[in-house]
């Protein structure tokens, strides 16, 4: 598994400085996606406001992507899980850049959560009710796709995105904001540097 850490000199954001997790959620390994470029872009940003980072690629880390037994049975949690777990306990801002693929999350993606946000950890069932286990962080939502932003929020409902955000609403976090990027299969297209630098923006600020 391969992480990523920086830090530098404090800065103010709201009076404090950040702890920021950043997760590709692309399952490329042998090339650099342009979900990654995304997530290096934010990371910079957030070194030059003096925040603390972490950008974990989900395909660099060692487990079982698929819930066996589904919630009907034990399954021991492997180390890269165990650790991002701590990270995630330890960072106040969580942001996740991952594709829209056949109108969903990537597989990879999915299993990583349905894997690491489970009872126990991110959620409390053994009472009357489901107690959030996660509260007081935020996140932000980064998803590139083919098609145009417009139309995937307008015709097509943003559902991938809409279920991503209740799942993290389910387990405690608060503030969810989004970023579409739209129309990003074209390398050559100058569109992809105005999204570069509207993460590096939104890493400078924490946002």
């Amino acid at each position: 598994m391969e992480i990523k850490e920086s830090s530098t000199r404090p800065c103010e954001h709201k009076a404090m400085k950040r702890r920021i997790l950043i997760l590709i959620g692309n399952p490329a390994r042998k090339r650099i996606s342009f979900c990654e470029a995304l997530g290096r872009a934010y990371a910079e940003g957030a070194k030059e406001g003096g925040h603390t980072v972490r950008l974990i690629k989900i395909a660099d880390l060692s487990f079982d992507p698929i819930l066996h037994e589904g919630y009907h049975g034990q399954q021991e949690a492997e180390q890269d899980i165990l650790l991002l777990r701590q990270y995630m306990l330890e960072c106040d801002h969580w942001v996740i850049v991952y594709p829209l693929w056949q109108f969903m999350i990537p597989a990879l993606l999915k299993g990583f959560f349905e894997r690491c946000l489970t009872q126990g950890f991110a959620y409390d069932l053994s009472g009357a009710k489901a107690i959030p286990l996660l509260k007081g962080k935020s996140a932000r939502l980064v998803q590139t796709m083919g098609m145009p932003a417009f139309a995937y929020k307008w015709i097509f409902g943003r559902h991938a995105i809409k279920s991503l955000i209740s799942i993290l609403h389910f387990i405690g976090l608060g503030s969810i904001r989004t970023t579409y990027c739209g129309l990003v299969e074209n390398p050559s297209d100058k569109r992809r540097e105005g999204y570069l630098l509207e993460m590096r923006a939104l890493g400078k600020k924490a946002l």
